[in-house]
This record gives C-alpha cells, structure tokens and sequence, in this order.
C-alpha cells in the first residue's frame, strides 16, 4: 500500500478512528478538512485510500463535481475502489450515496471503541491490498485455520451451510449466533449457485428455475467456499466463477430499509433477488471482489460475542469492488 492515506472530514471523531487505520496498515494520514482544499493534494500526489465524511450529502455532490471538472470521472486519482464513504447514520438510511460513481466502501461511524473498531479496518484494507482469493487467508491468520471446499451439486449448498453451523458450534459459539450466521452463508451460496451464472450475453440461465431442483455444478458452475475462524472473527468467502455480478442491483439490494426485522431466508422461488438487504444488520461486515466475465467473491467478516445484542451492534461495513 502506498505511504498515504487521505482523510476529507471535519468531524471530530475521525482523525482518531483513522490513526488506527493507517497504524495497521503502516501508512501516514494526512487530513484535509475541506474537499476543495483536498483537490489540491490530489492534485499532486497519489493516496492508497481515501475516507470522506458523507454525513452531508450536499458535500459529496461538491466533491463528485469537482473531481469530474479537474480529472474526470475516469481519473486515477479518485477510484471507487480506494474510496470509503464515512456516515452518521447505516447504509440503509442514507441510500442517495450509492448513487455516486464514487461508492466503493461505506460504513457508520463508529458508536464507542473508535480505537478497536479503526484497528480491524485496518486489518481489512492490508487483507485486501492484493487482488485474489487469499483475502481470508491474509485476514484470519494462521491462527484462522482457512478450508476449502468445492461444491459440485446444487443440493450440496444445504449440506455446506450447516457444516458452517456445526464448525461455529464446536467453537462454542451461541447457537443464536451460529443459525444466523448460518443463514447468510446460505444466502451467499444461493446467490452463487442460482444468480450468477450467466450466457455469454449476460442473461442469467436459471432465473425461473427452482431453487430446490437438484443439477450438477460443472466447469465454470462450481462454487468455493472457504471458512475460518481465529478465536475472534469468522470469514467465510463464496466464489463462483462468472464475475456477473450488476453493481447497480447489488447497491439497490443492500441498502434496502427493513427496519427492526430478523434475517430470514428467502422462501424460495426464481427472482426472488439477491435476498442480502438484511445481511449487513445481522452484525457482519460483507465484502465484494468482482472480476468481470472472471468470477465474483463474496466475503462475510464477523466478530462473534458471547451476546446475541452485542453481536447485533458491532461495527461492520461494506465494500464492492468492480474491476474489469
């Protein structure tokens, strides 16, 4: 990672929040309060990342203006995948910010252990520093013990999602937990059998296909999956191999508002959508790595507690990342 990285906001709270960012990931911090000013420092010399407070959503629209009249939409200096939007308030209550080509990685403020919650996302930035699919690798550690395994039925994702299950419990995780956890995995894994492969038009081939119709996972159709777990977090990343993922509709799906509701499984049928609107309220931060036409890996990072509330209210975030 490059030796800087820039902070546009003038909230008290996040130069200390960013001071443990870039001590994890060795870099130096530079803060720009006004994002007229930080055009300048763009202007001459790189950043490996860039945090920009979007609690004003007026200063966002400034900052896309500016940027698009001194370097253009498709400029090096700002990329979407180096970007990380800062908020007061979850992404479901601020989804004008998708809108921006800008939008790479969000998350809230955090409410409390700055310190801690600025330690793992900085953990996270030098995990994903290279592309590939070592992210869990790099994350987790060798504590974290990653598996592999290759799904090469439809049928195997319920088998998959409760091996999942059966892993957290024998960690001594709270079942509460575990089952929630289980329930995304399975979501991820659904979205990777059923909505990713694609023709080579980029029309999905099993949209009206029933989600319990049991088929063989050949070729480009086999689905990994990795799990580890170092004690404290869990990773668990889902990967097929058609990179079809539409940033447009991921965006739409995950910030949706449904308030004060538990995670449930879609009750099944084809077009029933990618079913992730609630993932990110379960207490997980939920990553996005896609190569287009190559493949999309899809990554769940949690902490997990010995209470179901302070699993719930942990500091996650989200990222996608599109890369041609």
């Amino acid at each position: 990672m490059s030796k800087e990285v820039l902070l546009i906001s003038d909230h008290p709270d996040d130069p200390s929040f960013l001071a443990e960012v870039v001590q994890q990931v060795g870099a130096e911090l530079v803060t720009v309060p006004d994002p007229q000013r930080a055009m300048d420092h763009l202007e001459s010399r790189g950043f490996a990342a860039i945090f920009f407070d979007v609690t004003k959503i007026s200063k966002l629209r400034s900052l896309e203006m500016e940027v698009q009249k001194r370097f253009g939409l498709l400029g090096e200096q700002v990329q979407a995948s180096r970007m990380h939007f800062i908020s007061d308030k979850p992404l479901s209550e601020k989804r004008e910010v998708i809108q921006s080509p800008f939008f790479g990685s969000f998350f809230q403020r955090p409410n409390g252990n700055s310190e801690e919650a600025g330690k793992y996302y900085g953990r996270i930035l030098s995990a994903g520093e290279e592309k590939g699919s070592n992210f869990l690798v790099r994350f987790l550690g060798e504590e974290g013990d990653v598996q592999e395994v290759s799904l090469t039925r439809s049928a195997q994702k319920q088998e998959a999602a409760e091996a999942v299950r059966n892993y957290l419990l024998q960690g001594r995780v709270p079942a509460r937990i575990a089952n929630t956890l289980t329930n995304v995995v399975d979501e991820l894994l659904m979205n990777a059998i059923y909505d990713a492969p694609s023709d080579e038009f980029g029309k999905p081939i099993y949209s009206v296909t029933s989600r319990n119709e049991d088929r063989m996972l050949t070729g480009r159709e086999s689905v990994e999956m990795k799990v580890g777990f170092d004690g404290n977090y869990l990773g668990v990343s889902v990967t097929d191999h058609f990179g079809s993922l539409d940033r447009t509709r991921l965006l739409n799906h995950v910030s949706i508002n449904y308030r004060d509701q538990e995670y449930k499984v879609r009750q099944g049928g084809a077009g029933a959508g990618l079913g992730l609107s609630s993932i990110l309220s379960t207490g997980g931060s939920l990553l996005y790595h896609c190569e287009d036409h190559k493949k999309t890996e899809a990554i769940l990072i949690t902490r997990v507690f010995e209470s179901y509330r302070d699993f719930r209210a942990q500091f996650r975030l989200f990222s996608a990342r599109f890369y041609g």
